[in-house]
């Protein structure tokens, strides 16, 4: 990446307040924040002031939207030129946005600077002009009263005064070099304007350079300041420079002159997404943070997500109160519709006599909204905060009002056109219904409304959208209850949601998350209640709930109950699930050859259904066949059946490498491959494969396999050379897993961050992994890893001693 530029400015002042006040605003104390990025601006704004000194002025004007630092480059330009050249003289001028200001007060300031530092040169120069100047300077001419003036002789008595101000700063820039810093154009009254426009026009034979900044305007500005512009910077020697929002590279060096180093880059991310780069918004944003400091706190982002600091709020507010109500009553709409605007809901929504056309043609004119060439009917919000705060100006009952008649009428555009939409197209509308159906939950009937975040779940379960599976559930879980509890039908859709919802917790977080296996309760024991069959699939999802928690024997329990059920109906996963729950059991307890016997089996089993044709239900993140040949490869290699182990780990990858499988399957492949890597001592394999998993994992937010993965990649990380990075990651991976109450697996997990701290030199550290490795093994009897095959055995009993240990195989 490119390194930002550092030049340092303030981070823009507060739109429409004094400047007084621009370094201090709010969170970032009274230093002057780094403005980062503007480096290329200032040079060309230093070259075009500084050709004043040459002979030959320079006009240049600064566009941009309110708070992208507009104020502070010229601030910071002023600086620069005072403090570089003593030969230019620097005079600054700001528009009042306010009322009661006279005409001519951008000029008044530069008049009463320039009398005061030159009294005696400037009595000269205005000598000439009599009371020309007096409309600007009254206090020069006490006593005189303008003269009644014909509709004709108004506008010439108006141009001498302006030609008057010309001259006066022409003669005093022939005797040294003036520069004219002239800010805020858009506030400026008509008069103002059109001496601005004289001036330009004659100012390029003399030592004169004037920059002016002005804001892009809606259209309540374009009439006078935009054609303003627009005609100055048509002449010789002009340019524009148009200042963007920083990039997100320069958001985070701004943010590590505020708060240092080590902020969390999804926490610049996010700040950069939310104020779109721009400087005020920025220190706007970490004001609710109460410092910048706060951005190293583990909830910053989640803080900047969820609110609309109060000074950017106003600003908003004031752009929106230029424009009549009925174009924001349309925002407000669109508002609620989303970031992106589909014109043709929103003519469906919109009351009939509201006039939609002309309201939106006003907001794109405004810069409110933008129009998407790739998109045809559909808007766009020029910045995501003008939407949110559209939408948080609406009471509680105007905003479900409006999200229900949007999921309404989306739902029937939906049903008139189902035959002519894509996939893609379809699943993208599911989506929209099931949004506006939970903010207008209060507003439409819960019968009605739960079928629609039913099906967003059942859409992002198909697209493998876990996070979104997960938070549809539990919306639909909390619309279930304003149904009648005493409706059976209303019970077993609970029960369906609730074990729904504990399955997709189990694959995110894994099988040990206390809520995961809480909701799995809650949903088996409505069993009681809807009398309906016990289904096998979640006894299933219970059983691994035990066995990754390290509680076997309560495993081992569901797996007699799940025997009983496959004894009577040759359930697939009954059948499987009993065969996989016992052969992990007896795994763990160090049976290897029963346990090979049952995952054999159940081998068998499924591919006997596989080639009857008969399906068995997805009842855990990972399928039946993937699940049972993970442990018989484990299982082969540990009786020394390497050639056999080696075959069913090729198998297990080619199984788990089409487009269909479950992203959870290829990383659980993935996982033994590595392991079994690792105990071969195959580097370069364990790194490879565990890299790739680890990767798969994290484009699907399982964290559960990312921290698994972890494991065996630090090892091959300090077997490459990286052992600080390496150990740091099997640590971090290890703390995950033990919060999720992961216990599976877990001496073979200190087993190899002990070898990997063995081999970088760390032998006290090391030494207590493996005690900690033995006091495992002791504590929940799990005896397969004390096998002799095991490169970790040898050095468990040269560190942790005999006692508590035993050695099998």
């Amino acid at each position: 990446m490119a390194t930002p530029d550092r030049t340092l400015e303030t981070g823009a002042a507060e739109p429409g307040a004094s400047r007084a006040g621009a370094s201090t605003a709010a969170g970032v104390g009274p230093s002057p924040a780094p403005l980062i990025g503007r480096g290329r601006e200032l040079r060309r704004l230093t070259a075009a002031a500084t050709a004043a000194a040459t002979g030959h002025g320079h006009i240049a004007c600064v566009l941009g939207s309110a708070g992208t630092g507009k104020t502070r480059l010229l601030l910071e330009l002023r600086s620069r030129l005072q403090d570089t050249d003593d030969d230019l003289e620097v005079v600054t001028s700001q528009c009042f946005p306010g009322e009661g200001a006279p005409p001519y007060w951008l000029w008044t300031q530069v008049l009463r600077q320039l009398s005061a530092g030159w009294p005696d040169a400037f009595r000269a120069a205005a000598a000439p002009f009599g009371t020309l100047l007096a409309p600007l300077l009254p206090e020069q001419a006490p006593g005189h009263a303008p003269a009644e003036l014909s509709e004709v002789e108004w506008p010439q008595a108006r141009f001498r005064t302006h030609d008057a101000v010309c001259e006066v700063l022409f003669t005093l820039a022939k005797q040294r070099p003036l520069v004219l810093l002239l800010e805020d154009l858009h506030w400026a009254d008509v008069a103002s304007l059109d001496l601005l426009r004289l001036l330009c026009s004659r100012s390029h034979p003399y030592p004169l350079s004037i920059v002016l900044s002005v804001r892009n305007q809606g259209p309540e500005g374009e009439s006078v300041v935009c054609r303003t512009v627009t005609e100055i910077l048509r002449g010789p020697r002009t340019e524009m420079l148009k200042l963007d929002g920083l990039s997100q590279d320069a958001v985070a060096a701004l943010v590590e002159a505020l708060a240092g180093p080590g902020v969390d880059r999804e926490v610049v991310r996010t700040l950069h997404q939310r104020s779109q780069g721009n400087p005020y918004a920025v220190i706007q944003f970490l004001s609710l943070l109460d410092d910048a400091n706060g951005l190293h706190d583990p909830d910053a982002a989640a803080i900047l997500m969820a609110q609309v600091p109060v000074g950017v709020r106003e600003v908003v507010r004031q752009h929106l109160s230029a424009l009549p109500e009925r174009v924001v009553q349309v925002l407000r709409q669109c508002a609620v519709i989303g970031i992106e605007v589909d014109t043709d809901l929103l003519s469906r929504t919109a009351p009939a006599d509201e006039p939609v056309a002309a309201a939106l043609d006003t907001a794109i004119r405004a810069g409110l909204l933008r129009e998407d060439p790739l998109a045809l009917g559909q808007l766009t919000f020029a910045h995501t905060l003008v939407q949110e705060t559209l939408v948080d100006e609406l009471s509680r009952e105007e905003r479900q009002n409006l999200h229900a008649r949007a999921a309404q009428e989306l739902s029937v555009r939906v049903h008139t056109r189902a035959g002519d939409l894509s996939g893609n197209q379809e699943d993208e509308e599911v989506e929209r219904i099931a949004h506006h159906t939970w903010h207008a939950k209060d507003a439409l009937p819960a019968p009605w409304a739960l079928p629609r975040l039913v099906r967003a779940a059942e859409r992002a379960e198909s697209q493998r959208a876990y996070e979104q599976v997960e938070t549809w559930l539990r919306r639909a879980a909390y619309v279930v209850n304003a149904l009648p509890p005493d409706d059976p039908s209303v019970l077993l859709m609970e029960q369906r949601l609730y074990i729904q919802l504990g399955r997709v917790l189990t694959l995110t977080r894994g099988y040990g998350d206390n809520e995961a296996e809480a909701a799995l309760r809650r949903g088996h024991a409505l069993y009681a209640v809807t009398h309906a069959p016990e289904d096998a699939s979640v006894l299933l999802t219970l059983c691994a709930t035990q066995l990754v928690t390290g509680h076997y024997e309560e495993a081992r329990k569901f797996s007699g109950r799940l025997r009983a059920i496959a004894a009577t109906t040759d359930d697939p996963v009954a059948v499987l699930g009993a065969q996989y729950s016992e052969g992990v059991f007896l795994h763990i307890r160090g049976q290897l050859p029963e346990a090979l016997v049952e995952l054999e089996r159940g081998i068998e089993a499924s591919d006997r259904y596989a080639r009857e044709g008969r399906t068995w239900r997805r009842a855990l993140q990972v399928r039946a066949p993937v699940n049972l040949r993970s442990y018989d490869a484990f299982t082969r290699w540990l009786l020394g059946d390497r050639d056999g182990a080696a075959e069913r780990l090729l198998r297990l990858l080619r199984l788990t490498e089409h487009e269909g499988t479950a992203p959870a399957e290829r990383a659980f492949a993935l996982y033994v491959n590595a392991v079994v890597a690792a105990w071969e001592g195959d580097v370069d394999t364990a790194y490879e494969s565990s890299t790739q998993g680890a990767r798969l994992a994290t484009d699907h937010r399982l964290l559960y396999w990312r921290s698994m993965l972890g494991l065996p990649k630090g090892w091959a990380m300090v077997h490459s050379g990286n052992a600080d990075e390496g150990i740091a990651l099997m640590r971090e991976s290890l703390a995950q897993l033990r919060r999720s109450r992961t216990r599976i697996r877990h001496p073979l997990h200190l087993g190899l961050l002990g070898q990997a701290q063995l081999h970088a030199g760390r032998g006290e550290e090391a030494e207590a992994t493996f005690r900690r490795m033995a006091e495992a093994i002791e504590q929940r009897k799990e005896h397969v890893y004390m096998h002799t095959a095991l490169p970790t055995t040898r050095l468990l009993h040269e560190f942790a001693g005999p006692h508590g240990t035993g050695t099998y195989g």
